[in-house]
């Protein structure tokens, strides 16, 4: 009698015991396959947890931080080499290596992928987004928190002048981009926006040279001649330079969504305060699907 209540006592417990969660141990073997989230994942956890980040984190035209990278073992995007590697958690972009992400998924891989920040709003949500996934919080919280109070430092002038960016082949950034908040918060209007454009878009030398920014800001330049680059030695942009201001800010500070692109920030506003004050102007010229109507 003794022996069978003892018995069903044991396995009630035992039942008991097996319903109460177990907390799990943080990710420690994490893959990253876009250059975003390697460098998220740089700022938020330690070398020895990152198993893998891509190969363009360790290029330094590609990433701010291709020094801390290079301890670090790189990927190509391949499903194969990311599994043998028995990541606990994969951290993707919604735009990358998509084919991988499916095959991952289908064996059972965790994959966390990221949108494409366009905001400084969404640098915060995304750093906050993968400190949870990394059990990282009060770091990524610290993170946010020097973020915002450097953004709070920035000055904001009664004035904006007009900027535009402008890169190889005669591109540019207009609304809904990650350069054109840059610009927003370094005190500047973007050109881009005010003629209408989305995302990245083609802006001719003609509508540039119409609408007379006060500053062109370019992206990197290349170390040997392209034929991509040949608008920046075109006569009439030559004398649109003279008449304004010319700015060189590095790629690598704004192609992804992280607290570095408040450098691209700082190099604008200093250069910015260089410039004479400047008088809000109406962009003259509305810019639509490669057709220019003035207004």
């Amino acid at each position: 009698m003794v022996s069978a209540v003892y018995h069903r006592l044991r396995a009630v417990l035992l039942l008991l015991a097996s319903s109460v969660p177990v907390a799990a141990e943080p990710p420690q073997r994490i893959v990253s396959l876009n250059l975003c989230t390697d460098q998220m994942l740089m700022l938020l956890v330690e070398p020895a947890r990152i198993a893998s980040v891509s190969f363009l984190a360790q290029q330094a035209d590609s990433s701010v931080m291709y020094k801390e990278a290079a301890a670090l073992k790189p990927n190509y995007g391949g499903a194969e080499e990311v599994f043998v590697l028995h990541p606990d958690l994969v951290l993707a972009g919604t735009y990358t290596a998509r084919a991988t992400v499916s095959i991952l998924e289908r064996l059972g891989q965790r994959v966390e992928q990221f949108e494409p920040a366009t905001t400084l709003a969404d640098i915060r949500a995304q750093l906050l987004r993968l400190g949870d996934l990394v059990e990282e919080r009060p770091r990524a919280e610290a993170l946010v928190a020097a973020f915002d109070d450097q953004v709070q430092q920035l000055d904001k002038p009664q004035h904006r002048p007009l900027a535009a960016f402008y890169f190889a082949n005669s591109y540019t950034t207009g609304r809904g981009t990650l350069p054109s908040a840059v610009l927003e918060a370094a005190g500047l209007r973007n050109l881009g926006s005010e003629l209408g454009l989305e995302q990245t878009a083609a802006l001719p030398l003609e509508v540039l040279l119409t609408a007379k920014p006060d500053l062109v800001v370019k992206g990197r330049t290349y170390d040997r001649p392209a034929l991509a680059q040949e608008i920046f030695v075109h006569p009439a942009l030559a004398y649109l330079d003279a008449r304004s201001e010319e700015a060189v800010v590095p790629d690598t500070y704004m192609v992804c969504g992280t607290p570095h692109v408040l450098r691209a920030v700082e190099r604008l506003v200093d250069i910015r305060r260089g410039l004479a004050p400047a008088v809000p102007q109406p962009v003259a010229t509305r810019f639509h699907s490669g057709a220019m109507t003035v207004r």
